[in-house]
């Protein structure tokens, strides 16, 4: 049945109606273009890799990282992989104590292996007459006795250097340590180590099957990273593209435009996984779903000018003049959606994280292909492809004139969204920064299992280190300085969340018991720097190799490392631990102030140092965005009007998101500055028509009816579209992109409403 036409209205610019006969004459040489665009963009895809190293995280310029490599190399740390084996009962019986011996050995034959730490080969130390006998607390070969098994317990239960670090109290499981040569000079991946290290898990679980065999550690977490970023690229995409597609479907109601909205969006996807390999930018989850963001996004610009298509060939119009009026109709306003989107992730590059910038990039990139691609190809297979159309599934031209007239004459609808508004600034209060990368991964990976089964059981996985300057001191087996190390080591460990804290002053307490030079009962830092020197200079000559102490002194023995292991603990309590820690010290002990760093630490920061950052992107936004709406509304009030649905979102969106979930990471901080140049798509629609049918002489109520009647319907379908795919991104694995798609998708649920019924309103009190 063919509708009645709306009264015809002048072009909205001479140029873009010349454009859009321009498009429609020479379909297929812009069909031809747009493949071409694609092929080359495309062809980058051929060179995409991924990374299995979350330093990518950071920055060059990032303090709080730097000072964590700047330990790892006075210290010569590196990556890690720990075992731990867990049990029901006792495990300090000969059978598993032997086969703790056993896999302690085999340990060493991972590639790259530069140390490896258990109680099987902890150096205890004792004294012999006038000699110090350093031994394996194992011994190395031959069967072990009940009676023997006992000792090694009792010794390993008793050690500070050992509990709550490789055993745990009870002898309920026991740890392996391995340490490995930095990435740099490494022979093999770190992706192929930690599949190595899961391989003798397996094993090791067959030959014990008594026990639970679980193994985490650095190198472990950066396999996950790389699995995160695979995983979401083969399932989530294409998730999110089936979705989308489906929706696309349903919505137009028509199969050249369903299929041509397909192909334009698969384009846009593809051309932004082909920009990262051009760009030399490695996967990892953040940046993995960015096609998925590109798909939803540019689907956006198809349907406009697809449903403008189906309107004019409703009305009776032939293919070639629906075709150019719907481009023509759209141009402008597409143009300017997708120029405000892009920039919208452009100014992701504001951010502290690379990756993240990186997205902003290739997304945008990618935005502007989906963009050509839909002036470009979109027309062409308009004009070719079969005309079937079939009944959508969508609110009616009736329906939607009424959500109009409902909107501007509801009169409450002010106070309700003034109290949706104090409601999420109550929220925003209750939002927590928590980021920590373990707590990144959910339960389908094993790197969270095996991680949390060993804090339970065995360790901390978060560790917070410190490394200490003897200063006047001279040399760290300074009594004064060893009694200070000692101070802070006793404080640390009274401190929640904490379950293990190192230092040397345990290992110089130790040696003098064995020697009987400390002070009363001989279990004490010696009074002279010699004592303590000649107890530690015996203790290392016994060392056998791969186990020196050059992970906990310097090598002019001026400095030592501390290292504590917290149990437990999101971001924000890493964070709080090691002001806390810092702050002690510049109370008590001034002279060996310094600051805390780990991994955990510079990852923790680096979400409050980005959302500082991202307040700059979102100003940067805020500016160029408003301009935009400004000269393309011609029109300074009803720009200044534009703000409102366009600012609000973002502010409910946080304002529920601390009241229902409280915790934001890395990805959160960058939603506002990235939802705000995607919410304006539907706001410049409406208004772009809205302000023409009022140029056009029509009253406020018709003009916004008109509005709702020719655009509703588009902004509805799109707004779907984009919340489907940002929704399908929750279901990823990985707590960054999480947060990203549920966030965004509620934010654009909220735009969707404020433009529809809010932005009515408000053209309705601001007399527009």
């Amino acid at each position: 049945m063919v509708q009645p036409a709306m009264p015809p209205l002048p072009d909205s610019g001479a140029w873009s109606d010349r454009l859009a006969r321009l498009l429609v004459r020479h379909h297929l040489l812009a069909l031809l273009l747009g493949g071409l665009l694609v092929l080359v963009s495309v062809l980058g895809v051929l060179r995409v890799g991924y990374t299995a190293d979350n330093r990518v995280y950071f920055g060059e310029r990032n303090a709080d990282y730097q000072a964590f490599e700047r330990l790892g190399d006075i210290y010569a740390l590196s990556e890690t992989v720990l075992f731990a084996f867990v049990g029901d009962t006792d495990l300090c019986t000969p059978p598993v104590l032997e086969g703790l011996r056993d896999f302690t050995a085999e340990a060493w034959l991972l590639p790259d292996a530069l140390r490896v730490d258990s109680i099987a080969n902890f150096q205890h130390s004792e004294s012999r007459g006038d000699e110090i006998i350093v031994e394996s607390l194992i011994p190395e070969d031959g069967a072990l006795s009940a009676a023997q098994a006992q000792r090694i317990k009792r010794i390993a239960e008793t050690s500070d250097e050992l509990l709550n670090r490789l055993i745990s109290p009870g002898c309920r499981a026991l740890g392996v340590s391995v340490n490995l040569v930095p990435e740099g000079n490494a022979t093999v991946s770190r992706t192929e180590v930690a599949r190595i290290a899961r391989s003798l898990q397996a094993e090791w679980q067959d030959r014990l099957p008594g026990l639970r065999i679980h193994v985490s550690g650095t190198v472990i977490g950066d396999a996950a990273i790389s699995a995160a970023a695979e995983r979401d690229t083969r399932l989530l995409v294409p998730a999110g593209f089936a979705c989308v597609s489906v929706l696309m479907a349903l919505g137009l109601g028509t199969f050249s435009g369903w299929l041509g909205t397909t192909l334009v969006t698969l384009g846009g996807a593809l051309a932004t996984l082909g920009f990262a390999g051009w760009l030399g930018i490695a996967l990892i989850p953040a940046t993995a779903v960015s096609p998925l963001a590109v798909m939803v996004l540019v689907s956006a610009s198809c349907v406009h000018v697809v449903l403008g298509w189906t309107r004019r060939i409703a009305e009776g119009q032939d293919r070639t003049a629906a075709t150019v009026a719907a481009v023509e109709e759209n141009l402008s306003a597409i143009t300017v959606t997708n120029l405000t989107t892009a920039i919208g992730f452009l100014c992701l590059n504001f951010s502290e994280s690379p990756p993240l910038a990186q997205m902003g990039t290739i997304v945008s990139l990618g935005i502007v292909v989906g963009w050509l691609l839909t002036v470009l190809a979109l027309p062409a297979m308009l004009l070719r492809l079969p005309d079937l159309r079939f009944r959508p599934l969508r609110l009616s031209p009736a329906a939607l004139e009424r959500l109009a007239g409902f909107a501007l004459n509801q009169r409450g609808i002010l106070t309700v969204f003034a109290l949706l508004f104090l409601v999420s600034l109550a929220g925003l209060a209750q939002i927590r920064f928590n980021d920590s990368p373990l707590k990144y991964f959910d339960e389908s990976f094993a790197f969270r299992t095996d991680s949390d089964a060993i804090e339970a059981a065995l360790t901390g996985i978060e560790s917070v280190q410190f490394s200490l300057d003897s200063g006047a001191e001279g040399s760290v087996f300074a009594p004064a300085f060893l009694n200070r190390v000692d101070r802070f080591a006793t404080w640390m460990r009274q401190q929640d969340d904490v379950v293990f804290v190192g230092s040397l002053s345990d290992i110089v307490k130790r040696l003098n018991h064995t020697l009987g030079d400390g002070g009363p009962g001989g279990h004490d830092i010696a009074p002279t720097q010699a004592a303590n020197a000649q107890a530690m200079m015996l203790y290392e000559l016994s060392l056998p190799a791969g186990l020196d102490m050059n992970q906990m002194l310097n090598i002019d023995r001026t400095q030592t490392r501390v290292v504590v292991l917290l149990r437990d603990v999101d971001g924000q309590a890493i964070v709080d631990f090691a002001d806390t820690a810092e702050a002690w010290l510049r109370a008590n002990e001034p002279a060996i102030a310094t600051q805390a760093v780990g991994f955990g630490v510079a990852f923790s920061k680096l979400t409050q140092r980005n959302n500082r950052a991202m307040v700059y992107g979102m100003l940067t936004v805020l500016v160029l965005v408003s301009g935009l709406m400004i000269l393309t509304l011609r029109d300074l009030r009803l720009g200044l009007v534009s703000l409102v649905p366009n600012v609000l979102p973002a502010i409910f969106g946080f304002g529920l998101w601390g009241w229902f979930v409280g915790e934001v990471n890395l990805g959160s901080t960058v939603v506002t500055t990235m939802t705000f140049g995607i919410v304006v798509d539907d706001t410049v629609h409406i208004l772009t028509h809205y302000r023409r049918r009022r140029r056009h002489g029509l009253e406020r109520e018709e003009a916004l009816r008109q509005t709702f009647r020719t655009v509703g319907a588009a902004v509805m379908v799109s707004s779907v579209a984009i919340f489907s795919g940002f929704a399908v991104m929750t279901q990823s694995g990985f707590a960054l992109n999480q947060h990203m798609g549920g966030l965004t998708a509620l934010v654009i649920v909220l735009a969707l409403l404020t433009d529809l019924l809010l932005l009515p309103a408000v053209l309705r009190r601001t007399n527009q």
